[in-house]
């Protein structure tokens, strides 16, 4: 008897009360939810309290049951700012499990007690809130978009090329089509790093996502020998979340807009029938910045860099007037992976520029002498071609010495 009369002393919950409608959680966190009983006096303990995953992605199973996802690790007495308990409210610890997903649910709280009768009794709170789960920031959720080169100055104007870059967002995980959520995240600062990053103006638009990277003066200092300079932007963002901060860069190699290749040579004695000369030219447009790095994309939707039709010219030996007719052939820049254009350029569809070619067919067999060539190339992006101020991506002319010997 005095067992049962204990039993009935003892408080019986009345109510449950979520205090929050909507929570965020990132994945492989935990969360706390704030709630109150009724009466205060009540002790609710893990044993005793259960999520109810009242609507989801996942249909749950039955009244009462949670989903993979989420999970009741505790409960714990809930506290103001100076630290003290407060009579009657609690909070639910819930972990969201590791792994790349998003997700959404709306949860209600289950307590489940023993009535004066001896049956086993569940209460559901009386508010439920909305729970969104994240995928935390890392230095693989984004990347800075954009040309990993760029002539610094536009042959036709005289004036630095402009090159922007921006965050896009990549897949959460190997695989999947879901893209990081850019909301989540905010940019705490960009700067421009590197021993000669004091030449560039660095410019962020108004979405402060996007920035755009100039040379201060068509004067830019090169090293003897060297044939860019390279600027590492460094943008470092914060989760809105967790509160952690991740830094994402991207370097830009500034290229020179003339390089001057190695000598050739032919020999008349082993002149070819045909009367054709290729000339591998990926070494040479890698020297101005045409590598396949050039076209790498985060997306089958951003815009490839396309190539401008090549001009060639042929001079004399010291590069100052037009060649003897004696060097008269039929130049085109041709791709050894893609099918030959016959008389047309290069595909706009590259492949791999480190194996493309310069064919020079010509009208009759030379004579002994030396030559220059001049092969001016030029690769823009379509969105900056459409622009109010079209900027080249790469505007570069290579020289090319040839000497025909006996």
């Amino acid at each position: 008897m005095k067992e049962d009369i204990e039993q009935l002393q003892e408080p019986i919950p009345t109510g449950v009360v979520i205090l929050k409608s909507e929570i965020h959680v990132q994945n492989g966190a935990s969360v706390q939810i704030p709630f109150r009983v009724n009466p205060s006096n009540y002790v609710p303990t893990k044993e005793h309290v259960s999520l109810d995953v009242i609507e989801s992605q996942i249909t749950r199973v039955a009244y009462g049951t949670s989903i993979p996802e989420y999970v009741l690790t505790d409960i714990q007495p809930d506290k103001n700012a100076q630290g003290e308990v407060i009579d009657g409210q609690w909070l639910a610890v819930v972990e969201a499990v590791d792994g790349a997903y998003y997700g959404e649910a709306r949860i209600a709280l289950i307590m489940d007690y023993t009535d004066a009768q001896g049956n086993r009794v569940q209460l559901t709170s009386t508010s439920v809130a909305l729970l969104n789960s994240y995928v935390k920031l890392t230095s693989e959720s984004v990347a800075l978009n954009g040309p990993s080169a760029c002539t610094y100055l536009n042959a036709s104007t005289g004036m630095p090329i402009t090159t922007s870059t921006q965050l896009v967002a990549l897949p959460i995980s190997e695989g999947s089509s879901t893209l990081f959520d850019m909301t989540t995240v905010s940019v705490v600062s960009a700067q421009l790093t590197g021993e000669k990053a004091d030449q560039f103006t660095l410019q962020s638009d108004e979405s402060g996502m996007k920035w755009s990277i100039t040379a201060n003066s068509a004067a830019l200092e090169f090293e003897e020998g060297v044939q860019y300079v390279p600027v590492t932007l460094a943008v470092v963002l914060r989760d809105q979340i967790s509160g952690a901060e991740v830094t994402v860069t991207k370097t830009i190699r500034f290229y020179q807009t003339e390089y001057t290749a190695p000598a050739v040579e032919y020999k008349l004695s082993e002149w070819p029938a045909d009367n054709r000369q290729n000339i591998d030219m990926g070494a040479y447009l890698a020297q101005v910045g045409v590598t396949a790095e050039l076209f790498t994309r985060y997306s089958e939707s951003d815009y490839l860099p396309v190539i401008f039709k090549p001009t060639f010219a042929v001079m004399d030996a010291t590069g100052q007037t037009n060649a003897s007719s004696k060097y008269r052939a039929v130049f085109s820049l041709l791709n050894h992976v893609e099918d030959e254009p016959g008389e047309g350029v290069i595909s706009n569809v590259i492949v791999a520029p480190e194996t493309d070619y310069l064919q020079q067919r010509f009208y009759g067999k030379p004579v002994e002498g030396t030559y220059l060539i001049n092969v001016n190339v030029q690769y823009s992006r379509v969105e900056s071609i459409v622009s109010s101020n079209p900027q080249p991506t790469v505007q570069a002319t290579i020289h090319i010495p040839v000497t025909i010997l006996p």
